[in-house]
């Protein structure tokens, strides 16, 4: 029987035409994806999708598997509906984050968790670092992936407990070719004869790395803002662009899409860390506490 999962996958993948953006838009690992896509084309013996190195596009017998799929998960879900006893069962987790944190460590913790319970279902809401905290705070959501700098003073804001924290170095995302890839490390100043790509307005990292720009006594205007890694990684490849970006939302096929990242050695930019944050009190869940547990395993790893 061929598994809902797989399906949605194979949904997601027409959908975005890329393995790496349907992972993160389903929050689970590149891995996953690849081997559940596999496996289906294994199961009906056939090719569902046309790969190239811009992406895939479906076949055929994929666009056909892909109406049998919209059919299915619709059935699934008009089921799942009618059990309301069964559905009273399964706990919703709710986790506020960033793009770049949602797409990697939130992504895998999620895939981790689903690997081992089907009793929990899990909503992911997208803020800004600044806003998320407050998403937390207002109990709008039970926990919260999100980048702080180190002056940043939690002790004071009510209804919110640290879990974890580690730091996050920057980096500067440019194409192999680029005449900057070679170096060791880079400085603010190395950049400012480029094309900048950077996260949108009001980001905190986005604050920092302007502040960084103007003590070099230059005006910072991005040509891209994104608060997508693996969008800002694909338009910047081929060009002489920069992109900033954390070293933990740094996309996984980096080297695949012809890019490197050198890390951001600059006196100017302050350090930066990923925090996990729960609401306080935090109520008794064993969802709960896996999805914890599979958080700092990530951020552990990484």
């Amino acid at each position: 029987m061929t598994d809902l999962r797989s399906l949605n996958t194979l949904l997601a993948l027409v959908e975005y035409g890329s393995i790496h953006l349907a992972a993160r838009a389903l929050f689970v690992s590149h891995s996953t994806a690849s081997r559940q896509i596999k496996t289906l084309e294994e199961q009906y013996g056939t090719t569902l999708f046309e790969r190239s190195t811009s992406g895939v596009v479906p076949t055929g017998p994929g666009l056909a598997l892909a109406d049998f799929a919209r059919r299915m998960v619709t059935e699934s879900e008009l089921l799942t509906d009618s059990f309301g006893t069964y559905s009273q069962a399964v706990e919703t987790i709710r986790i506020v984050t960033s793009t770049g944190l949602g797409q990697t460590v939130v992504a895998d913790a999620i895939n981790q968790v689903m690997t081992r319970t089907d009793q929990v279902q899990v909503s992911v809401i997208d803020r800004s670092s600044l806003e998320a905290v407050q998403v937390l705070k207002n109990r709008e959501a039970d926990l919260c992936v999100s980048f702080s700098v180190y002056d940043q003073n939690l002790d004071s804001i009510t209804g919110i407990r640290q879990i974890d924290q580690i730091q996050a170095r920057n980096f500067a995302v440019l194409d192999r070719r680029h005449p900057l890839a070679r170096r060791p490390s880079l400085r603010i100043r190395d950049l400012i004869d480029y094309t900048i790509a950077t996260l949108t307005a009001g980001n905190t990292a986005r604050m920092r790395i302007e502040q960084a720009v103007r003590a070099q006594g230059q005006v910072f205007s991005p040509t891209i803002e994104a608060t997508c890694p693996v969008l800002t990684m694909r338009a910047i490849a081929g060009t002489t662009m920069v992109a900033m970006m954390a070293e933990r939302t740094i996309p996984e096929n980096l080297a695949e899409a012809g890019c490197t990242a050198v890390e951001l050695d600059d006196p100017g930019l302050e350090a930066r860390f990923i925090q996990i944050l729960a609401a306080d009190p935090q109520r008794e869940s064993e969802g709960l506490d896996l999805m914890i547990q599979a958080l700092r395993r990530n951020l552990a790893a990484r």
